[in-house]
């Protein structure tokens, strides 16, 4: 019984995504890739088309994964990435809505040329910097903080701390921007040596959009099942404005016992699932009748 349940919630949640405006589409895979759209697991390959909230995710062994949008933006994702596509970020005043959010990873952003690129800066958020620029950006975050180099054109860095927007620092042309786990950063002349050494060889290469060979072709992802617990807990623990938009996303899970004692385990990193799980502890209190009304 339990597993007709899971099964008719991965098609539910599916299907809720199934209908979305396309964003974008998957044009190069070279190695495995994840995707997460509703509350289903699926897997990538070229041709597919992308939307509003899915979760993309690369393994250790990925080349690189590129996502051409609609209007001739490209992201390439490098191997150990996570990203949110063209997330919401409910509650968050000032804060642009961006192409992608950066949770884990590599990153690749260039800009679209012509007319599309006029006045629409081309940009990303991330737990720790947003950023956005005009041309092509190579961007790194990790456990011991992050990185951004403009390969071309110019670009502004928003840091963030605790949630909130902190410092705003300009990149020039050839400029980088170094985040150390500590918190201090620095914007370079040039990228360190290092980090051009970590960087994927593929994003050394240019190559060309190739979008229009998949023009009239529907190329459907293939379903996995439901997500557990495991595979969207470090979404389940970012920051706030996130972590919000998920509740609706994943409430259907709750009644899943793996997903309801992961989050039972975890509440304090998502108190706000507390209410879902234990909504009687929300009820308002029993009215009480006064002592002169229950006198005869």
């Amino acid at each position: 019984m339990i597993g007709r349940i899971v099964v008719w919630m991965v098609l539910c949640g599916f299907s809720a995504w199934a209908g979305a405006e396309p964003l974008a589409m998957v044009t190069i895979q070279e190695g495995e890739a994840l995707l997460i759209r509703g509350a289903s697991k699926l897997t990538l390959s070229e041709g597919v088309r992308l939307e509003r909230d899915d979760i993309v995710e690369t393994t250790s062994g990925t080349g690189l994964l590129r996502v051409e949008y609609a209007d001739g933006a490209i992201a390439d994702l490098g191997p150990a990435t996570r990203v949110l596509l063209a997330p919401s970020l409910p509650g968050e005043r000032g804060r642009q809505p961006n192409r992608v959010y950066l949770q884990q990873g590599w990153l690749k952003l260039s800009t679209p040329a012509g007319a599309a690129a006029k006045n629409r800066p081309l940009g990303f958020s991330s737990p720790s910097f947003d950023l956005a620029a005009e041309g092509v950006v190579v961007a790194h975050r990790g456990d011991n903080g992050g990185f951004a180099f403009s390969e071309s054109g110019e670009g502004r860095v928003v840091e963030r701390r605790d949630g909130k927007a902190g410092a705003s620092l300009g990149l020039k042309n050839g400029e980088a921007y170094q985040q150390e786990g500590d918190g201090k950063s620095r914007v370079s002349p040039r990228p360190a040596p290092s980090m051009l050494e970590r960087m994927p060889r593929a994003f050394r290469d240019t190559l060309p959009p190739l979008a229009e060979r998949y023009k009239g072709r529907d190329v459907p992802p293939k379903t996995l099942g439901s997500v557990a617990y495991a595979d969207v807990q470090s979404w389940l623990q970012s920051e706030k404005s996130l972590r919000k938009s998920f509740v609706p996303r994943w409430k259907p899970l709750a009644s899943q016992p793996e997903f309801r004692t992961g989050l039972i385990t975890n509440m304090r990193l998502h108190p706000e699932w507390d209410r879902v799980l234990f909504p009687e502890k929300y009820l308002p209190p029993p009215h009480r009748a006064s002592s002169s009304s229950a006198r005869p």
